[in-house]
């Protein structure tokens, strides 16, 4: 017969073994440089928005937009870009 009021509550034991872990990603991948800036709460409100609707992260969307900015600017820093004169 099963006793429908045990004393004790039922335990859950997991095992993680080396095959359950997530695969280490190759050393030219992995992020470990940290970037801090201060935001108003309406710049932050923003990114966030932003963010959201393009479906990406707030860090994502900051580093391609970074890489984006550097692409269109010229050497001297002007907004030249290399076809034009």
């Amino acid at each position: 017969m099963k006793n429908k009021f045990p004393l004790t509550p039922p335990v859950m034991i997991y095992t993680i073994t080396g095959d359950m872990v997530r695969p280490t990603k190759p050393e030219h991948l992995r992020r470990t440089k940290t970037f801090a800036i201060k935001l108003t709460a309406s710049e932050w409100s923003w990114l966030e928005a932003s963010a959201r609707r393009l479906g990406v992260s707030v860090a994502e969307m900051l580093r391609e937009g970074a890489k984006l900015y550097v692409q269109t600017r010229g050497k001297d820093g002007s907004r030249k870009t290399k076809g034009e004169k």
